[in-house]
């Protein structure tokens, strides 16, 4: 007897067309974005009960970026915080403790492994429940690449007659293959040329960059998958003091330099080419890197300092000034971003915004909230040569903000 399957959806042909609606095949194109729809068709499957976890979780997930995506001033910050830590608590906890054995139980980071979910997901998770609420930024970064995971995990692998897309390993590989490539044809042309900061030809560059448009057009998580290769995979910063815990600043400072020429062509094509993803994205991504709470923001941090400069550069150059002002993050986003998570990156760097910013008004609003952080931030760690005294003495006066009283104290009920 044939074993008989009861699904929400009235048959495969229904689950690939809301598929589509979640994840459009033109990612690129300029279709009406129906995930709304896609959204409210999954509720009513859910009335009929018998809905997987992963269907569920990418309607909570997309409907909770659409939320974020209204611009309602009645919707405040924390409540966009709460909805993204609700559901994205939801698609971790329903996910490993759905594959738990119910004798021998595992840890949440070893199950993790075991389903290849990234364990940043997890730590996310602690954070949110047992810490402080994660930022806006690092919430809506998960929140991409949670859709991201779905998709390969489960939504791409519904039989649809062969038209599954691209996987996403094989793309990011092709992508990294392009940029070392690109990295490799400027090293040897500075070499030929005998001039570091002798950019590569246009033409040359053009043809890069409509590689990766084209590898970005093979899925909506393509574009994503591009973004975390340059940031996350460090393709930005200088490859001698990419994996360095400390690097000398000047030293630094001239592979920084050189860095910028041989990236500034490409990304500005690419900024101009995907007009209204690229700049933005890769900018929030920045941003994640510097407020994320899995590191410690100090200024050891290799990947953090570069990408810093990285966001110094695009803020101060007068080659990206008409990208950001056409396609890059709002003001306001990134200065909201900076003030919830002050520390050695982001309270210069949100000095940096107000100094840059052609607004009076929003100078006038933000200048004494920068001000005050500034006062209060953490100071960079230097060397004993640059602070004019002695450590051991410094660690006397101040041990991680405490301090010894030599007064006799007095034990006061909180609230007297």
């Amino acid at each position: 007897m044939a074993l008989v399957v009861i699904t929400p959806w009235r048959d495969q042909a229904e689950l690939l067309k809301v598929r589509n609606w979640l994840f459009p095949p033109n990612a690129g194109g300029q279709d009406r974005d129906l995930r709304r729809k896609a959204c409210s068709q999954i509720q009513a499957w859910k009335l009929r009960g018998g809905i997987p976890h992963a269907v569920e979780s990418t309607w909570y997930i997309t409907d909770a970026i659409l939320t974020d995506n209204v611009h309602v001033s009645s919707i405040s910050a924390l409540s966009k915080q709460a909805c993204y830590c609700t559901v994205l608590c939801r698609f971790v906890t329903g996910l490993l403790d759905s594959e738990q054995d119910s004798k021998y139980k595992i840890s949440m980071y070893d199950k993790a492994k075991e389903l290849d979910l990234p364990a940043s997901f997890v730590e996310l998770r602690h954070e949110a429940i047992h810490g402080e609420l994660p930022s806006l930024v690092v919430l809506r970064q998960a929140a991409e690449r949670a859709l991201r995971w779905l998709w390969n995990d489960y939504w791409r692998c519904l039989d649809d007659g062969g038209s599954s897309k691209i996987d996403e390993t094989y793309l990011s590989n092709e992508m990294r293959d392009v940029l070392e490539t690109h990295v490799a044809e400027c090293t040897e042309f500075s070499k030929a040329t005998k001039q570091r900061t002798e950019k590569l030809p246009a033409q040359k560059v053009t043809v890069t960059a409509l590689k990766l448009v084209d590898l970005c057009k093979a899925s909506k998580q393509a574009l994503s998958c591009l973004i975390d290769t340059l940031v996350t995979g460090a393709m930005l910063i200088p490859s001698d003091t990419r994996y360095t815990r400390e690097a000398d600043p000047v030293r630094f400072e001239q592979n920084m330099d050189e860095w910028f020429v041989v990236w500034d062509q490409l990304l500005e094509e690419l900024a101009e080419k995907q007009q209204d993803q690229f700049l933005k994205r890769l900018m929030n991504a920045m941003m994640a890197q510097l407020v994320t709470p899995q590191a410690t923001p100090s200024p050891k941090n290799m990947l953090q300092k570069g990408v810093f400069a990285w966001l110094e550069h695009i803020y101060t150059s007068q080659t990206w000034q008409k990208a950001v002002k056409r396609s890059g993050p709002d003001d306001m986003t990134m200065m909201s971003a900076c003030l919830q998570n002050p520390n050695n990156w982001t309270v210069p760097l949100a000095s940096m915004i107000i100094q840059c910013s052609t607004y009076k008004q929003f100078q006038q609003r933000f200048g004494p909230l920068v001000t005050k952080a500034m006062q209060n931030s953490i100071v960079p760690e230097k060397g004993p040569q640059e602070q004019g005294k002695d450590v051991n003495t410094e660690a006397q006066d101040d041990f991680d903000g405490w301090q010894r009283t030599q007064r006799s104290w007095r034990s006061t009920p909180i609230g007297c």
